[in-house]
This record gives C-alpha cells, structure tokens and sequence, in this order.
C-alpha cells in the first residue's frame, strides 16, 4: 500500500514536469521551424500563426523523447537530492517499485508518439502545405519582396524585380534558361540563358489548378541571341509555377505519408523502376539490332541517362523503407528514455532545473540523434543494414539504460 501512493505521488510529479517542459520546448521549437518556413517560403505573419496548431504535431516526436528523460532526471534527482531516496530504502521499499511511474510515462508517450507517427503527423503535413499553398499568388509576392527574385534549380524561367509596390513589380526581368544535354548523364539540365524581357511594371497572378502563374506587363522588351525588339501590350505571360509552390511535391513527401501508405507507396516505386528498366532493356535491344558501330554507341550512350533515372527511383525506395524503421525507433525512444532518466537523475543528485537540463540534452544533442542521424544515413546509402542504421542508436541507449538499472538496483 505505502508503495502504490508512493508511486502514484511520483507519477504525478513526472507528469507535472513533463508537462511544463513539453509545452516549453514544443513552443520554440514550433516557433522556430515556423519562422524557418515563413523565410524560406516567404510567407506574412498571418499565415504563420494561422498554421501554429497544424505545426505541432511535427515537433512532438523530437520534443516528447526529450522531455521524458528530463522530466525523469528531475524528478528523481529531487528524490536524491533531498534524501527521500535513502529514506525510502530504510522503509524496506526496494527502488525497484519506484522506478514503475517512469516505466509508466515512457509506455505511455511510446504509444502517444507511435499513434502520432502512424496517422497524425501525416495529415497534419499534408494539410499544413494545403493551407499554406492556398494562396500561391500571395506567396510569390512575398517572396519577391523579400529576396527581389524568383529562381529554383527545376525552373525553365527566373524572375528578378527592383522593387514591389502593394500588387506591381517595379522593373521586372524574365530570364529563360538554355537547355544543354549532360555528357555524363544524357539528362537535359540549364546552363545560360537565351532569352531576356524587360517590363516598367507588371502584376502576377498565379493560378494552382492550372498549375500556371502569369505575368501581365505593359509591355515587354524582349532579348534573344539573335534579335531584339519590344512588344505592344499583351495578355499574361503564362509559365509554370515553381515547385514547392504547385502543390505536386506534397503528393510523394515520405514524411507525410501515413502508415498504411507506405506499402502502397512502395509499390508505386517498384513499377517505377519496372518502367525504367523495360525502358531501358528496349533500348539496349535497339542497340543491338543496329548494324552502324557509331550509331549503336550514340544509342548505347542512353544507358546513362536511364542508370540516373533508375538511382533516383532506387533512393526514393530506400528513404520510404527507412520511414518503416525511424518512426517505431524514434518511438521507442521515449521508453528507453525514461530508462536512462532514472539512474542518472539519482546520481546526478540534482534538484534545479539547469543541471538537470545540462545532464539530460547534452547525451541527446551530441550522441542519439547524430547518431540516429549517421546510422539511418548510412542504412539509406546501403552501407549497413537498414533497420540496424535506423535503430543502432536505440540499441546504444537501450544498454546504457539496462547497464544503469542493474547497476542502481545493485547498490
């Protein structure tokens, strides 16, 4: 009896810190990666805070590990550091029973974090970008004002402005960029420009069903390799919009994939590949019937072009198969946590918060996750196995944690 109220008194102090610095961490956090999006995609300062409660949940499987282990090492280091400890195993309690509530906390945000991963942070993504594409007019304008300029690698076309007054652009430049073939690849990539036009002032609207933005200037001054003139008033200019901003890279974003779509996913992926690959033996048996020594090398040379396109598919394959493996670890984590938290807590014998924040995030920072990092890297580049990359930093802190257990239980 004295060791369920025991317990049930620590397990709500673990809750209350865990609590209080859950909401803490989740709130820079969110407020960070929110102020990185807003200068990356230009966006006003309406759109960020309408997109806070969608952010949120993409913090919580970094924030939630994190904070179970400081709420242990607070928690327990109290316990130490006020003699409670010593006083407890003089009552015949073994300090096995006490280490139950931090077992309890770190099942239970195992399984709050296992259910994020599973559904809501998918949907949670993919309904953060919806929002904040709505209005990729908007976004563009932003981005104008922020940055005068308009250009992604993918993109056939550059913007440049000197200046944007409410919905004009002041001294607009449109650059198309040349189309070259790569000599090692056989893919079409940019090098250049071979089109220049000059508008005084222009307006933009962009267009996401179409998947079009249009410029409508006054008129155009046009320069081309080989000639130069200006143009009357005419209708909109239409080009494509800017990945990142059409809304189509949302579609095969791994991170917002929830779990029942990954099989699907892979599949997907795996006819892909088929594709290329039939592609690609069609064209070696092209080759192979064509007479000319010359001209069956010129089409053996595709092969190049269709290895990129297959490696491309072949990396995509490997980060949807790590998504199988990274987010059970990263769940996981919170168990092995609060393993962790308990040992060192009472050994730190700390009772204020900045030691123990010490003690907690420094093995966090600058051992699991760039280990996490370096393991689950080196699983998708097939240098190790996939799920040992993926969970070698688990298994590090799992023995750690057990080693620490055994060796308390010992004392």
């Amino acid at each position: 009896m004295p060791g369920s109220i025991l317990n049930r008194l620590i397990f709500a102090e673990l809750v209350k810190v865990f609590l209080l610095a859950l909401g803490t961490l989740t709130g820079l956090l969110v407020m960070a990666g929110l102020l990185q999006q807003a200068m990356q995609m230009g966006l006003s300062l309406g759109q960020v805070f309408s997109a806070v409660h969608l952010f949120v949940p993409n913090t919580l499987p970094y924030t939630i590990p994190a904070t179970t282990l400081f709420a242990c090492c607070v928690v327990y280091g109290r316990l130490s550091h006020d003699n409670e400890i010593v006083a407890i195993k003089a009552a015949g309690v073994h300090l096995a029973t006490i280490l139950k509530p931090a077992l309890l906390l770190g099942v239970l945000t195992t399984v709050v974090t296992a259910a994020l991963y599973h559904t809501v942070i998918p949907r949670s993504q993919e309904m953060l970008y919806r929002q904040l594409l709505e209005d990729p007019e908007e976004l563009i304008y932003n981005l104008l004002r922020r940055d005068r300029c308009i250009r992604h690698p993918n993109s056939e076309y550059v913007i440049y402005v000197r200046d944007v007054q409410g919905k004009r652009l002041i001294d607009l430049v449109l650059k198309r960029r040349a189309r070259i073939k790569d000599v090692k690849t056989g893919q079409e990539v940019f090098f250049g420009y071979d089109l220049v036009a000059r508008a005084r002032e222009a307006r933009i609207r962009a267009d996401r069903a179409e998947g079009k933005l249009y410029i409508d200037p006054d008129r155009f001054v046009i320069y081309e390799r080989k000639a130069a003139g200006a143009t009357a008033s005419t209708g909109p200019f239409p080009m494509d919009l800017p990945e990142g901003l059409n809304g189509k890279d949302n579609k095969v974003r791994v991170s917002a994939i929830p779990w029942d779509g990954l099989s699907a996913r892979l599949e997907e992926l795996r006819g892909e590949m088929a594709k290329i690959q039939a592609r690609w033996d069609e064209n070696r048996a092209a080759a192979d019937a064509v007479p000319d020594p010359e001209l069956r090398q010129i089409i053996l040379d595709q092969d190049r072009h269709f290895k990129f396109q297959m490696d491309a598919v072949r990396r995509t394959v490997r980060n949807t198969q790590a998504e199988f493996y990274l987010r059970p670890a990263l769940a996981v984590s919170c168990l092995l946590f609060a393993l962790v938290g308990c040992p060192v807590g009472i050994w730190a014998n700390r009772a204020d918060y900045l030691s123990t924040f010490v003690v907690c995030f420094l093995p966090i920072v600058f051992i699991y996750y760039p280990l996490l990092l370096a393991g689950s890297g080196m699983g998708k580049d097939g240098k190790v196995p996939l799920g040992l990359g993926c969970w070698v930093a688990n298994i590090l802190i799992g023995v750690v944690g057990v080693l620490l257990n055994a060796r308390l239980l010992r004392r």
